[in-house]
């Protein structure tokens, strides 16, 4: 069995890179993925995780897929 990732972490870390990769802040990838800055900036800080419907949403934008959002496929 695998280990148990922190799904928190490993979210948070493949979205920044992600947004480092195409130039994004908070407020940009908000304003182009109509995701609300708040719930963007409780990401950032590891206070919240993503809803499917968001993931999705993440994972069309950036064409990666929500496992790989999640750690769960590199």
């Amino acid at each position: 069995m695998k280990d148990k990732i922190d799904v928190r972490q490993v979210f948070y870390e493949r979205l920044k890179d992600l947004m480092q990769e195409k130039g994004l802040n908070n407020s940009q990838l908000a304003e182009k993925t109509g995701i609300p800055r708040t719930t963007i900036n409780g990401w950032t800080l590891k206070q919240n995780k993503p809803q499917a419907d968001v993931l999705c949403v993440l994972a069309d934008f950036f064409k990666v897929s929500v496992d790989y959002l999640l750690g769960r496929e590199d």
